[in-house]
This record gives structure tokens, sequence and C-alpha cells, in this order.
């Protein structure tokens, strides 16, 4: 049985500098109360790690961004609690009344999200409507649509491409979440595009990162039988790696963590390939690889 660890795998260069940003913080001020409104980046371990540096983390799951703000409260003026907003990005207007309310704000939004909300504030000011796809309640989706209210959204995961409606403007742009899967955008764009015809334009807005990990699933070998993609069941670019490997006709499996391997996966398997999402550490990967070349005899 043969063994592929997949490049690229494992952190990108937001992650690494969002990660690196509030260590530093951290560290500058440890006796400042610090919080992480919503993870970082969707990775449990990475989450963990930030716990053990003494932030403290406000999910937002059930809670607005905004809500969560106004429960924090400030003793001391000059030396306010630190607010870190994670990499997926927030609405303007929660990071401004966290700086208004007087708490010290680090913003850890990722380069990638920033261009996208930025191009579409560009294309809002010369009257285009916008149609944004994405996946509902995820926060890089909440904080791009809290941009504008007449912002047209597609979920991936549930929208009807027929339901689609348009006013009759001249202009539509159509961008997307960064973390997308690559066949999702072509499939609606090309609907888009022939429903349409002149009237649409559109930037594919998944991220280099995203796509280099997607690109190397898609021109995997093709004797590839067994795909494992270690990442947290809450990382999309991560699931979108294993809908790509599926999409493929591979045998594909999500793991955060080697109790979910199964003996049973690698029965009459021949070519076994590893890869991970963004928001994954690579010493887990590597734990992952390492447990793997361990307990299965794999070609040398």
């Amino acid at each position: 049985m043969k063994l592929t660890k997949v490049t690229p795998r494992g952190f990108c260069k937001g992650v690494v500098d969002a990660y690196a940003e509030c260590k530093k913080i951290a560290k500058l001020y440890p006796d400042r109360k610090k919080y992480l409104i919503g993870w970082l980046v969707h990775n449990k371990n990475i989450v963990d790690e930030l716990k053990n540096l003494g932030i403290e983390v406000k999910e937002d799951f059930k809670k607005s961004r905004k809500n969560i703000i106004d429960e924090i409260k400030i003793k001391d003026y000059k030396n306010p609690p630190i607010v870190f907003f994670s990499a997926h990005g927030t609405d303007e207007q929660t990071i401004n009344y966290a700086k208004q309310k007087g708490l010290h704000v680090v913003d850890t939004t990722c380069i990638y999200v920033t261009k996208t909300q930025n191009l579409i504030k560009e294309k809002l000011s010369k009257n285009y409507q916008i149609i944004y796809i994405g996946v509902s309640n995820h926060p890089e989706t909440i904080a791009t649509l809290s941009i504008d209210n007449s912002i047209i959204f597609i979920d991936v995961t549930k929208t009807n491409l027929d339901e689609i409606k348009i006013n009759n403007s001249n202009k539509i742009f159509v961008t997307n979440q960064t973390t997308i899967s690559i066949y999702e955008f072509k499939k609606i764009i090309s609907y888009l595009k022939n429903k349409y015809k002149d009237k649409i334009e559109f930037k594919n807005d998944i991220c280099n990162a995203a796509k280099e990990r997607q690109d190397a699933i898609i021109n995997i070998e093709n004797d590839v039988d067994l795909l494992l993609v270690v990442g947290d069941v809450k990382s999309n670019n991560a699931k979108k790696l294993v809908e790509i490997g599926k999409n493929k006709k591979i045998e594909s499996y999500l793991i955060w963590d080697t109790k979910m391997i199964k003996n049973v996966w690698f029965k009459n398997k021949k070519h076994v390939a590893i890869t991970s999402g963004c928001s994954t550490p690579t010493w887990l990967t590597n734990y992952v690889i390492i447990f793997l070349e361990k307990n299965w005899n794999f070609e040398k």
C-alpha cells in the first residue's frame, strides 16, 4: 500500500499571521483581560492553545458579536480588555462599536477576506447588483453580507438556483466566500452566466491557499482510493477538500483525531493520500502521518 502526503497542506499565511499576532499581544499584555470573539480559525487545537495563553474564548455560534462585546466590562479605561476578532472577518459596525466602547481591538481578518469586501464596496459604489456565494451562518459570510442589505446571497448548501431573483439592474457582479469549493463556484457561475448573459461580471475569490489545496486534490494521482483530510468539523475549507475527493469518486474522510481512523477504511486499498485544511496545525497532520506509518504497512 502506498501513502502520498499531499502538498501543500496545513496552515496558510493568513492563519499563521493571525495566530502569531494573538501570541505576540498575549505576551505583551500578560495582566490584561483578553477575549477572542469567535474562534480565531476553525480548529479546536488552535483555540485551546490560545486559551492556554490566557485568552478567553467568547463563542459566537448563538450570540451576535455585538452582543458579546456588550457583555465585556471595562474597569480600567487606561488598560482596557483586549478583544481579538477572528481571521474570518467581522462586520465593521461591531469593530467600530468595540473601539468606541474603549476596548483594545485586534482585528486579525485575513487579507483575502478584506480584498473581497473592498471589491464589493467598490462595485456597490458603481451601482452594481452584488451576488455573494457562500455558506450561511459562517462568520465570513455574516461579515460580508453586513456591508449592504442589497447583497443577494446564494447559499451553496441550500439554494435552489431556479429560485434566484435578480432585479432589472444592468450590472451584476458575483463573488464568493474564500473557502467554498471550485466545483460549487463553477456550477453557480455557469448557471448565472447562462441566465444573465452579458449583464454579469464575476471574480473567483477562493483564496490562493484554499485553491492550491483544492487543486492538489483535483490533480491527485488517479489510483488514489482513500483520502484522509485532517481538519476540524467546523472548518469549511477542510470539509471542501473531502467533498472534492468524493467528487473524484475517492473514498474520503474528515478526521481531527487519530481515534477517528477506522481499520476497515484500509481494507483492499492500494493508495492512501493525506492532506489538511488551511486552519490545521502542521504538528497535528504530522502526528496523524506518523500514526499511519506505524500502524499500516506502507511502501518505503
